[in-house]
């Protein structure tokens, strides 16, 4: 089956009735301490469905689809109660999403809304943090090849059969004991699910994930707000891994020079050849900041 004809399926299947009264709560990390998000949608049972290793690329493609393009639900009531502190009462937009903003310090979220299951938002301690470790996803973590028809490769992997580059899991464990992870990615937020599933399953240390608004945020833009959000937050040092595809070393570079001697090391996976790896070269050589190579081969 082709992906037109998956696309085309998937379609044909978001027409027909769904349950009145089930909904799907999805939470949104965001880089600001005490600042709960989410996203209500209605119920989708393939958005739901576990991955399994022996899924086919149909499968995975509806199960993909289902994930980036839920049906939003306005004017749901969402409560949030933290550990400390008072709850909070909001409900969706238009778009299905909603913000509980609490002080610093209230601890794990409690996010309830009616026709779903409560879930709770951690408590990371970013604004604590003596040292962060930021880190993009494809490309970097995750072997996409995002220049090479890598988005079409997403849709009919799933969480167990995307590869990782070679050593990632350690090199990322090793930095998580020095502070928190944070994982900062220019994808939809509708891939959220399968990104969580993927880092939880296959030996990643447990941080927030932050994704982008899409297509309402350009990617430039998602990250390096999240950075000066994350920067103002605490006076952790950085240390931030990237990739060569796209344009995280000049992202890395402009948070360099706006946060002197916030920066310890800047790691960037080399995926690109050429006249692209001739530039990095010269854009993070003339930081003043201790930076190095990932290799790029695949696995």
């Amino acid at each position: 089956m082709t992906l037109r004809r998956i696309a085309l399926t998937y379609a044909i299947l978001t027409l027909l009735p769904a349950s009145a009264s089930a909904a799907q709560l999805t939470l949104l990390a965001h880089p600001q301490p005490g600042r709960v998000e989410v996203r209500v949608a209605e119920d989708d049972p393939w958005g739901q469905r576990p991955a399994r290793a022996e899924d086919s690329a149909a499968v995975n493609v509806l199960r993909t689809l289902s994930q980036l393009l839920p049906n939003p639900l306005a004017g749901v009531p969402v409560r949030c109660t933290p550990e400390r502190g008072e709850t909070v009462n909001t409900q969706t937009d238009d778009r299905g999403h909603a913000a509980c903003t609490l002080p610093p310090g209230a601890g794990a979220v409690r996010v309830e809304v009616p026709g779903a299951g409560a879930q709770a938002a951690p408590d990371w301690q970013l604004n604590r943090a003596a040292h962060l470790t930021v880190t993009d996803l494809d490309d970097t973590v995750i072997v996409t090849g995002v220049r090479q028809g890598g988005a079409a490769r997403i849709l009919r992997q799933n969480a167990l059969t995307r590869p990782v580059f070679p050593g990632v899991q350690a090199l990322l464990q090793a930095e998580a004991a020095r502070g928190p992870m944070v994982y900062l990615s220019n994808s939809p937020e509708g891939l959220g699910a399968p990104l969580q599933e993927l880092l939880g399953t296959r030996g990643f240390p447990a941080g927030p994930l932050l994704l982008r608004d899409f297509p309402s945020v350009s990617g430039a833009q998602h990250k390096g707000q999240a950075l000066d959000t994350l920067a103002r937050q605490t006076g952790a040092t950085f240390t931030l891994l990237g990739d060569s595809g796209e344009r995280d070393p000049e992202i890395y570079a402009a948070f360099v020079r706006a946060w002197p001697g916030r920066v310890e090391r800047i790691l960037i996976r080399d995926v690109v050849s050429g006249e692209r790896h001739a530039e990095v070269e010269r854009l993070l050589g003339g930081l003043g900041v201790a930076w190095e190579w990932l290799p790029g081969a695949q696995p």
